[in-house]
């Protein structure tokens, strides 16, 4: 299941994200706002998707506020999830491969519809490479905190 995100700054980029999903029949909950009146707090909408996502390994999360950046730093506070802000999609691709990414962050502001879906067919397209290594050392700056 993918469950998505947005504040007010990132309520256009989310439709974009419904639409995308919607059209490949990929199921998805939204906790954010519905509609473009509605405002959320950060604090209140990044532990909801945190939460579905610790419920089951195989949960994703799509997350949206202005310039993307607050969606990634606040859902990166919490061990076991990996955000990266994709603004592109070699970012979007490559977050998945070498990092295995369980969470997506996209710019609200002046978000193109092109340019979300691209980004998200990078990253639904993409498959972590299986570098244990690698994760290992994350789980040691999830220690830190």
């Amino acid at each position: 299941m993918i469950y998505i995100a947005a504040d007010k700054h990132g309520f256009k980029a989310i439709k974009f994200v419904e639409e995308y999903l919607k059209s490949r029949n990929i199921p998805y909950d939204n906790l954010g706002i519905k509609t473009e009146t509605e405002d959320m707090r950060l604090e209140d909408m990044i532990p909801k998707v945190v939460a579905k996502i610790r419920e089951n390994r195989e949960n994703k999360g799509i997350l949206s506020c202005g310039a993307g950046v607050g969606v990634e730093i606040g859902t990166n506070r919490f061990s076991g999830i990996r955000a990266c802000l994709a603004t592109n999609t070699k970012v979007a691709e490559w977050s998945r491969v070498y990092d295995n990414c369980n969470v997506v962050c996209l710019v609200g502001w002046e978000s193109e519809k092109s340019t979300v879906h691209s980004i998200l067919d990078a990253w639904f397209g993409a498959e972590y490479d299986g570098d244990a290594d690698r994760l290992k050392m994350m789980e040691v700056f999830d220690s830190w905190h």
